[in-house]
């Protein structure tokens, strides 16, 4: 029986975490990482666009009836469906005109048979009526090709760009402007109907595409939280172990579950995640006519102190002290019981253990405050990558591509998911207990390229997995309760560089504190660092951005 029950998951952001301090510096803060005009400010000087004048510059929505779920989410919260329900035809058919074209994404694991030898790859090309040719780029080494590539104008046809690496592209605005298709004229307002599915996409994340005041990426629609704590769920059965509702509980229970000797810790990492619980924000607080960062804060200073008790009560694994990135093996392998993960790794989990393992369960903590109150609960920004089209291509190959963009933007529910997501029934897929599984050629052809040339809504699906569909989707329509407020929501924002830079070294003298390489009376020092080497400089970017927009 083959192990893998669908494609590889979907787009793992902490797979991007080592990325040169990327990862650590677009976690610590969740700035809006995007393009500015060429007219505006001084490269790395930030600009910021009130999401509302993009308007002009976007499609119309038009939403896509699909089946109905079996639990809508609530305020933004993903819908969910405990089985597959009948599908729907939403193309219609072959739309392209016989092109061929290349296409940049990441993939992480091995790289599927190539055009000629992957009959998933035939399908599709007969579904697009278009021939697609992928050049995949490791996910977790991508930025040094993307950096490679925009440098040198190499772009291919098409380009998907994960939205927190754009910040890290030198003048990516320039480039934008050089390489990439300007999409307004295509898809703005109402010349999006021809391309049902992107108009189905929700019209903040396209506002994440708009660069150059123009629209240049198709967006990848975010779910509205990405990460959080994960436990063993089958081991504190197992031991009898309470969930926590405060910081003192989730420490107490780390001590329970703590057992060198038996070659079991409590904990990974949960640095990002903690400072939710204790409550401060997501970036930048508005109180009293000024700004105050998130390192500024009492709730951070506090979430620091606790994870520095953490450590030395040596309830943390020794890889991950010691700055190890293993965390998956040891979450599996159940040598530590809770670590902090993105919500779509439960998903990964289960590919990889769950055959072997049939009483592997692995979930989300419930959302807890501190002090059993309401934690801040970081929301994501609304697009998560974007799709790019090389600038010279001729506006009949863009309208081409287009339609190859659409067909990978048809959501759960349609029969165009099935063969992007799955190949052919009976030939990539069967169903086995009311959803589909990977046969052999499928695990060996079907890859994930189709989900990175589009973004579509995301709901709960995963059906085939215990204890999974109804368990998140009322993870999720609890912990929207308590997103935490942005004084700069709907606002897509560049930051200044020295501001931007400032936050990896950071990020790296907090940890020092919480390993205990640093005294946590350190911690003023190091916010004093932030505010000299870029901080106070973001301060008055931001400041006179809530100024601009009304918002002081």
């Amino acid at each position: 029986m083959p192990r893998d029950p669908r494609p590889r998951p979907l787009l793992d952001r902490r797979r991007f975490l080592g990325l040169a301090g990327a990862g650590t510096a677009a976690a610590a803060t969740g700035g809006l990482l995007a393009g500015c005009a060429p007219d505006g400010p001084r490269p790395g000087a930030g600009s910021a666009a009130a999401a509302d004048r993009l308007d002009d510059l976007i499609p119309r929505y038009i939403p896509f009836e699909g089946p109905a779920p079996d639990i809508p989410g609530v305020d933004g919260a993903p819908d969910a469906y405990t089985s597959f329900p009948r599908m729907i035809d939403a193309i219609g058919g072959p739309r392209g005109s016989g092109g061929s074209y290349t296409a940049m994404t990441p993939l992480w694991g091995p790289v599927p048979p190539g055009l000629g030898d992957n009959s998933h790859y035939d399908l599709m090309n007969r579904e697009f009526g278009t021939t697609v040719e992928f050049n995949f780029q490791d996910g977790n080494t991508i930025i040094d090709k993307l950096n490679a590539v925009i440098a040198g104008g190499d772009v291919a046809d098409v380009t998907m760009i994960p939205d927190w690496l754009v910040g890290l592209i030198p003048n990516f605005d320039r480039a934008a402007d050089r390489l990439f298709a300007d999409l307004t004229p295509l898809l703005a307002g109402d010349a999006v109907e021809p391309y049902p599915m992107l108009a189905n996409l929700a019209g903040d994340a396209w506002k994440w595409g708009v660069f150059n005041e123009r629209l240049q990426g198709v967006p990848w629609p975010s779910n509205p939280f990405a990460e959080w704590f994960l436990y063993r769920a089958d081991l504190f059965a197992e031991l009898d172990l309470p969930l926590p509702t405060t910081a003192d509980e989730f420490l107490a229970v780390g001590e329970e579950i703590n057992d060198p000797d038996g070659n079991r810790w409590a904990f990974g990492d949960f640095y990002r995640v903690m400072r939710q619980v204790f409550g401060a924000p997501r970036e930048w607080r508005y109180a009293e006519g000024r700004l105050v960062h998130q390192v500024e804060t009492p709730e951070f200073a506090a979430s620091v102190e606790f994870l520095r008790r953490v450590y030395d009560a040596g309830l943390v694994h020794p890889d991950i002290a010691a700055g190890g990135t293993n965390n998956k093996e040891l979450l599996n392998s159940g040598r530590i019981l809770v670590d902090q993960d993105a919500v779509s790794a439960i998903t990964e989990a289960y590919q990889a253990v769950l055959a072997d393992d049939p009483g592997f369960r692995l979930a989300l903590l419930p959302v807890f405050g501190h002090d059993g109150g309401a934690p801040d609960m970081h929301r994501n920004s609304p697009s998560e990558h974007c799709v790019f089209l090389r600038k010279d291509l001729a506006e009949d190959a863009q309208r081409e591509l287009l339609t190859v963009l659409d067909y990978c933007a048809a959501p759960f529910g349609t029969e165009e998911y099935m063969n992007y997501r799955y190949g052919t029934e009976g030939e990539h897929y069967e169903f086995r207990d009311g959803a589909p599984q990977l046969t052999e050629l499928g695990q060996q052809e079907v890859g994930n390229g189709y989900l990175f040339l589009s973004g579509r809504p995301s709901p709960i699906v995963e059906s085939q997995y215990p204890d999974y569909v109804e368990p998140r989707a009322a993870w999720f329509n609890d912990a929207i309760r308590y997103s935490g407020e942005d004084p700069f929501q709907g606002i897509r924002i560049q930051r200044p560089d020295a501001y931007a830079s400032v936050e990896t070294p950071t990020t790296d003298k907090v940890m020092d504190i919480i390993r205990g390489r640093r005294e946590v009376r350190e911690l003023e020092d190091v916010v004093g660092e932030w505010r000299r080497d870029g901080g106070d400089e973001g301060r008055a970017f931001f400041e006179q951005v809530l100024q601009d927009h009304g918002r002081d």
